[in-house]
């Protein structure tokens, strides 16, 4: 099992120091966002590895209002710009030595669709999706496809949803990705969840019902633990909560920010090594 932890949710803090206070807390492992320019991505590698962490994979940059990085944007020649970024996405995981990249088909933040009905925007995210495959299996990346909530995205949202997907994508290369947050909004059993996806399911990431540290909420993660054992699931825990406060898209949460995502990483590592151990 790989323990990760994602960056930004650190908010505001420097990249230097992110590294610094998880590879302290006891991870080996790190996810970034893919914000292309941001980024010198072989200095960055070297600055994670100085810290004793190896970046396990990228969170795709697809952010709403931007239509240019939307997949399932309705418009064409929105679609392939999409496309052509995101394949520079790809071409950073490989930078970086990562093994994948987390894909939201629909832009987040997007919550409304595009066409006539869903079906029409899945079709042309599932179109998208797949102009990514021959390049992803040349880096041997995977596209990681990831189901959000309705409240921050719209056509990709539980894991019937992301098994349509990944199955008419149909590529070895294309898996899926289930988060304890966004299946406690969307999911009717969530230890379902996990054994309808057995074969598919690359990466799981954790964060409580309230989006706070493992712990902090309602959630039942034994049943989800248990549910991840029953499948054998030895492949990627990614830890992403958020500090308490507004907007859902922002990390940045005051102050406070850096101190209680440090705490949230320690007791969260502990509970899921003591849980999987």
């Amino acid at each position: 099992m790989r323990y990760s932890i994602c960056s930004w949710t650190f908010g505001n803090t420097p990249i230097e120091k992110v590294f610094n206070i998880v590879s302290a807390k006891g991870y080996k492992h790190i996810d970034l966002q893919a914000k292309v320019d941001d980024y010198n991505w072989q200095e960055i590698n070297h600055l994670a590895r100085e810290n004793s962490l190896n970046i396990n994979g990228l969170l795709c940059d697809s952010g709403w209002p931007e239509e240019e990085k939307d997949l399932a944007n309705k418009n064409i020649v929105n679609r392939q710009k999409a496309v052509d970024y995101f394949k520079r996405q790809v071409e950073c995981v490989k930078v970086v030595e990562g093994n994948y990249l987390v894909v939201v088909p629909s832009a987040v933040g997007k919550f409304h669709t595009m066409g006539g009905n869903k079906s029409e925007d899945l079709k042309w995210a599932i179109e998208s999706v797949a102009k990514l495959t021959d390049m992803a299996k040349e880096h041997d990346i995977t596209l990681v496809i990831e189901p959000i909530n309705r409240y921050e995205s719209c056509i990709v949202n539980n894991s019937d949803d992301v098994l349509h997907v990944v199955k008419e994508v149909n590529h070895p290369n294309v898996k899926a990705l289930l988060d304890t947050y966004h299946m406690n909004i969307e999911e009717v059993d969530m230890e379902e969840a996990f054994l309808k996806l057995k074969d598919w399911v690359e990466v799981v990431h954790f964060a409580d019902s309230n989006r706070r540290g493992v712990g902090r909420g309602h959630i039942n993660f034994q049943k989800i633990v248990h549910a991840m054992k029953k499948i054998g699931f030895d492949k990627n825990v990614v830890f992403e909560c958020l500090a308490p406060g507004p907007h859902p898209f922002n990390a940045e949460k005051g102050e406070e920010t850096e101190r209680i995502m440090s705490m949230y990483a320690e007791e969260s590592l502990d509970k899921l090594k003591t849980w999987f151990s």
